[in-house]
């Protein structure tokens, strides 16, 4: 008995899956980025609306592999708002950075939310970087197989380990093992460790 397949549902406002996520981000982003540059001082909840934004945008949709292989169709894949694949991305850490070297310029001191996300944004390029460096080396032919795998491994080792101690440190299950001087740095640690990986897995 053939399994039927079922009808796809129309995504909202018959865009692109993902664009009305995108048209929010790009909306609460720059309002906080406006604020800021304005001099004014923004709700905490649109900064943690923001964090949430990152969160997002650097964490499950840059898990996406975009060197899966295509599969041929006669439906194209479309990307949210009609554009290029990671340009909603890209405009968020344009953004983020550019208000950021703006209050760096004009000596402003840097709000503890906005170092976090500079961090975090930060902590996801070295990641991509790293991870780019060793695809186009597997593609290339110039690196063995076999020790991308162990560099994987070991990089999923560190990270799984790195987010275990941290997370113990922070339930006090062993905070007395970690040092005085480094215990302000715990919560944005972890953050750094989980933008890291993330940026190191957006491919397979």
């Amino acid at each position: 008995m053939a399994v039927p397949i079922p009808t796809p549902v129309r995504p909202p406002l018959a865009l692109p899956v993902g664009s009305v996520r995108a048209i929010l981000a790009l909306v609460l982003c720059g309002s906080l980025w406006y604020l800021v540059l304005k001099d004014f001082s923004p709700l905490p909840v649109l900064v943690d609306s923001a964090l949430l934004v990152v969160a997002f945008y650097f964490g499950v949709r840059s898990t996406a592999p975009p060197s899966a292989p295509v599969v041929p169709t006669s439906v194209p894949v479309k990307q949210p708002l009609h554009l290029p694949r990671g340009t909603i991305r890209g405009i968020l850490l344009f953004g983020f950075f550019s208000v950021i070297a703006s209050l760096w310029i004009k000596n402003r001191p840097l709000d503890a939310n906005f170092i976090l996300i500079l961090q975090v944004l930060g902590s996801y390029l070295v990641g991509l970087v790293i991870n780019q460096l060793v695809e186009w080396r597997r593609r290339s032919g110039k690196g063995a197989i076999r020790a991308i795998v162990i560099w994987r491994d070991l990089n999923a080792l560190a990270a799984i380990g790195l987010t275990l101690y941290i997370c113990g440190v922070l339930v006090r299950v062993w905070a007395e093992l970690l040092p005085p001087a480094y215990q302000p740095y715990t919560t944005n640690a972890l953050a750094w460790v989980t933008a890291y990986y993330f940026g190191s897995r957006t491919t397979p």
